[in-house]
């Protein structure tokens, strides 16, 4: 398609992350913000506005601007801090005891205690567990909304290209549109019908409307686009690419493998099984009590005596064994297993749609390319000497004209579905980042 790289790690994304191995880290840059600019004579001249006519400018402007990804960067740093919450012990507490103060005019007993809650059977290491594959799902989601935004790019970009040359061609096939109106104008004056020049001004003003159709879809995929990089105020810019039908051949089978082996939304689905069985651990110990101790030091005044105190304290499980709760993380544990399975055979879904329109728009856009427009460009082209050599009317000439106007349309139309859906199986299926 001209935009479709092989894998999406070329513009910064990379699927590494959707491995099922859990990871803590958060993923942040560690890049600075470039240093401090330098402040500008008065004297020197403007710097030229940024040129992002190339898919690959594009694709780095996106990256550094699009706030959804910031945004699902933020969700990965905000599970990391719960991973690290969540594994702490509980703090000692340490308090002042006054007591019988005033009794026979004696200051009472007074003293400090120090007391500390141990959490048994491990659920602070389970929390842990439980946690670290939440964060390993934010990063799959990271992962998921970097690949959208790829492939939004990508998509926009091949688009705005198809755009650009609907209006080179539209505006080519006008100017000859014009000349005909111009030919067939001096015909009628010598022996042509009215119909010759009627037919010719009609087949100019819907080239026209062509001609406006073609640049207002341009400027509306311009504004898309910039909308997608993150910047809305983008000034109009033209782009350069490669439009062609020359894509690798895909097959079936590779391409459903390779998103059943990469797709950061199966590793999300799998990522959300392995938390909730985690929290089906965790649940399971939650009735095995927490042991709290508790130790002072006290001075009676009435006596004259100091004197220590030691206490132990844990619930007893006799009514409340988190039933409800072990029974709710089973069922949760259910539900995300079938939704694994479903995010799966949603995929394999999409897949069958998108494959069809790239295999019907490749072999499209190839006959387009290497039979029907060098036909019909023949054939106009013999139906104007037939003309100038006088053995056929005008109006065979402009019959034939719209019939090689409507080839180069319909090849535009292939070569944008063809780039739509090799864009789209290239990203994964994942698009709609906004």
């Amino acid at each position: 398609s001209g935009v479709s790289n092989s894998g999406v790690s070329n513009s910064g994304v990379s699927n590494s992350g959707v491995s099922n191995r859990r990871d803590t880290s958060t993923g942040e840059s560690d890049a600075g913000s470039g240093g401090e600019r330098e402040t500008r004579d008065s004297t020197e001249p403007a710097e030229e506005e940024p040129k992002f006519g190339t898919l690959e400018s594009l694709e780095q402007l996106a990256f550094s601007e699009n706030p959804t990804l910031r945004e699902l960067q933020a969700r990965v740093n905000a599970a990391h801090g719960q991973w690290i919450q969540v594994g702490l012990r509980p703090n000692p507490v340490v308090s002042i005891s006054a007591q019988e103060m005033g009794n026979d005019g004696r200051s009472g007993q007074f003293g400090a205690f120090f007391s500390q809650q141990h959490v048994t059977a491990n659920k602070l290491g389970l929390n842990r567990e439980a946690a670290g594959w939440n964060l390993q799902r934010a990063k799959h989601e990271l992962a998921a909304q970097q690949l959208r935004v790829a492939t939004d790019v990508r998509s926009g970009f091949y688009l705005l290209l198809v755009s650009q040359e609907r209006v080179r061609v539209a505006s080519e096939l006008s100017e000859i549109a014009r000349q005909a109106v111009e030919k067939a104008t001096e015909l009628v004056k010598i022996q042509e019908p009215q119909t010759v020049l009627t037919q010719a001004e009609i087949e100019a003003e819907l080239a026209a409307v062509m001609v406006q159709n073609a640049r207002a879809q341009s400027d509306a995929q311009w504004r898309s686009l910039a909308a997608v990089v993150g910047q809305p105020d983008l000034p109009q810019q033209h782009v350069t690419g490669d439009l062609s039908s020359d894509t690798p051949e895909l097959v079936w089978v590779e391409v459903l493998d390779r998103i059943r082996l990469e797709s950061p939304e199966i590793a999300s689905a799998a990522a959300r099984i392995e938390e909730l069985r985690w929290r089906l651990r965790r649940a399971s110990v939650e009735a095995t009590p927490n042991v709290t101790m508790q130790a002072g030091v006290y001075y009676d005044d009435a006596s004259s005596d100091p004197f220590a105190s030691f206490q132990l304290s844990l619930p007893l499980p006799i009514h409340n064994r988190n039933q409800g709760g072990i029974a709710q993380a089973r069922a949760n544990v259910n539900a995300a297993t079938s939704a694994a399975k479903r995010v799966e055979l949603r995929l394999q879904d999409q897949l069958a749609d998108m494959f069809q329109q790239y295999e019907k728009a490749r072999q499209q856009a190839s006959r387009y390319e290497t039979t029907i427009l060098s036909k019909a460009k023949r054939n106009l082209d013999l139906n104007r000497a037939s003309y100038e050599s006088g053995q056929t009317s005008y109006l065979a000439v402009l019959t034939a004209q719209r019939s090689y106007t409507q080839a180069q349309l319909a090849r535009l139309n292939a070569l944008e579905r063809l780039g739509t859906a090799a864009v789209q199986i290239d990203g994964l299926l994942l698009s709609g980042n906004l």
